[in-house]
């Protein structure tokens, strides 16, 4: 039994290696001891961590089983793969809800919770999440015209969180660091009261060998384009548009295409030090990125002024950017289906002087777009650059 869980490892640790282009030197060996093999698993668990860059290293002591293994590199996967992406999409539609600790005692029972929030037309999208990742569930609210993906148990929260930490950009990364506080503590403390308990507690035992203790890690201060963090942000609050209106004085008209986020001015709550956190600093890279102007704006809704800044590609050099970046991290949600069309249409304004050669193209789309679209397709979701990794 031990020579085959001994292949096995040897297997799964050449096809991985193999995957992320290194070769693993003892690959050909065979072990002679327990001890050889284990001196090979621990190299093994050490050059894994430094590239796959995972927040912390796991404790491979908790993992003695191959599912445990293969859960391993799933996870680690799926962060390298998934991790700027879903932290984006938690950034711009999610919310990470931790107790407060001055809350009264019987408040502290509640864990951690993720929740993202998809349009009712999204739910495949949600679906295909909560599968990839096995975490949490959705729940379909009709009624209200939308869908959440909802994340609570213990596990789940801990893969998430251990997933997207390190790639968060915004101040939301306040309430992930107090996640993980909250999760730290109750590894150090679930450990410490089931050493006292005299078989232990099963359930305890589940949830705290599952877990490992999680670094806090700053904001991810990479170039935008470097990972698909802009991809999840705008499938949460970006939109793409195509405005058909006739020019001032003149008997034409005029196709234009825009990109745009707009999100809150000052995150709504203080930091540590009690100042205000504001969103303007990650607005301001991504006007860099695209190289067009930051816009703040007010609106009154409901007797409530609400402050927001503005970002919006709108030329020819900022809409390339905004194509280039796109095509090479998609969005998943039905955005996805808006950007092809806007992408058709700047493809024809690129190669056509003349708008009339491609105004009732772009009028037609028009009919079946963003809040008008009524056709959903998702092969993208089957067939996707984030998804390689689980399909070779």
């Amino acid at each position: 039994n031990n020579q085959n869980s001994f292949s096995f490892l040897l297997s799964l640790y050449t096809a991985f290696f193999h995957k992320l282009k290194f070769k693993l030197p003892c690959s050909n060996l065979k072990f002679s001891s327990s001890q050889e093999a284990r001196k090979t698993h621990n190299n093994f668990i050490y050059k894994l961590n430094d590239n796959i860059k995972p927040n912390i290293k796991y404790n491979y002591a908790n993992f003695s089983s191959q599912k445990d293994y293969s859960e391993l590199f799933k996870i680690n996967l799926l962060r390298s793969k998934f991790g700027p992406y879903l932290a984006g999409l938690i950034e711009g539609d999610g919310t990470i809800a931790v107790h407060e600790p001055n809350r009264s005692a019987a408040t502290q029972k509640y864990n951690p919770k993720i929740i993202i929030v998809f349009k009712k037309a999204d739910l495949p999208l949600a679906n295909y999440l909560q599968n990839i990742t096995k975490c949490g569930k959705v729940l379909i609210k009709p009624e209200r015209g939308y869908v959440l993906w909802q994340i609570q148990d213990i596990i789940s929260v801990y893969t998430l969180i251990y997933i997207i930490n390190g790639f968060m950009r915004t101040p939301k990364i306040e309430a992930l660091n107090k996640a993980i506080v909250w999760l730290n503590d109750y590894k150090i403390n679930a450990r410490n009261i089931d050493k006292l308990l005299e078989n232990g507690n099963p359930r305890i035992n589940l949830i705290i060998n599952k877990i490992s203790l999680l670094e806090i890690k700053p904001l991810d201060q990479s170039p935008l384009e470097t990972n698909a963090w802009l991809a999840g942000f705008t499938d949460g609050d970006g939109n793409f548009s195509i405005n058909i209106q006739k020019r001032t004085n003149k008997n034409s008209t005029r196709v234009q295409l825009y990109y745009r986020l707009e999100i809150n001015k000052n995150y709504h709550k203080l930091d540590l030090n009690g100042n205000t956190l504001s969103f303007f600093p990650i607005i301001s890279k991504i006007g860099l990125f695209l190289g067009v102007t930051v816009y703040s704006r007010s609106r009154i809704i409901k007797d409530k002024i609400y402050y927001s800044f503005t970002v919006m590609s709108f030329n020819k050099s900022s809409n390339s950017i905004v194509y280039n970046y796109f095509n090479k991290y998609p969005l998943l949600s039905s955005k996805f289906l808006d950007f092809k069309d806007w992408a058709f249409i700047l493809k024809l304004q690129n190669t056509n002087k003349l708008t009339t050669s491609y105004l009732d193209k772009a009028i037609q789309i028009r009919y079946d777009f963003n809040k008008t679209r009524t056709t959903f397709v998702w092969d993208h979701l089957k067939f996707n650059c984030y998804e390689t990794c689980f399909s070779e």
